[in-house]
């Protein structure tokens, strides 16, 4: 077993930060691991009767290319996973939901990146008007479940979050649990 001889904070941003770790290792060498510590997320599924989703397509800095993926956000301060849900299915889709269901919490990684991601269904949907930020430019795209399963297989949808939850819809679809 690891035995930890310090940690510290040594980088912070506004959604992550960055923890040094010193350390012996179970042979009794010194060492030093860095964790990037990601503000939880959330990701949202709105699902339609007749299993048609909503999806968002935006530029995505960290991929230099338009991303078609899940309403997703950062959890804000105290805010509970459910309401960062239903405020991002809004800002981001202009929908609102009257059914909401925790389907899953997913670690985005498991060495250096630590960040939970709290997947949601979102069903009985109205349509409103979207209240994007100021900096933000998000289109839109509503298809049948079985053409997001088709862009997951194709590698069209690839942000990992959204590939977990379109699959996992199917998966509860083929069972007939949604």
């Amino acid at each position: 077993m690891k035995k930890t001889l310090s940690q510290k904070t040594i980088f912070k941003a506004d959604l992550f930060s960055v923890e040094e770790i010193k350390f012996l290792s179970p042979k009794g060498k010194k060492k030093i691991h860095h964790i990037a510590k990601r503000n939880s997320t959330v990701s949202v599924f709105p699902l339609t009767e007749t299993y048609d989703i909503y999806l968002v397509s935006q530029y995505r800095d960290t991929l230099g290319k338009a991303a078609l993926e899940a309403v997703a956000g950062f959890v804000d301060g105290k805010e509970t996973t459910l309401a960062a849900a239903k405020r991002e299915l809004k800002e981001e889709a202009g929908v609102i939901a009257g059914q909401w269901e925790e389907l899953a919490r997913i670690e985005m990684a498991s060495s250096v990146f630590k960040g939970t991601n709290y997947i949601f269904l979102a069903k009985e949907l109205e349509k409103t008007s979207q209240s994007l930020q100021d900096d933000e430019e998000i289109k839109v795209v509503k298809m049948s479940l079985q053409d997001a399963v088709d862009k997951v297989i194709s590698g069209e949808i690839n942000v990992s979050s959204s590939v977990i939850g379109i699959l996992l819809l199917d998966k509860l679809r083929k069972e007939k649990k949604i």
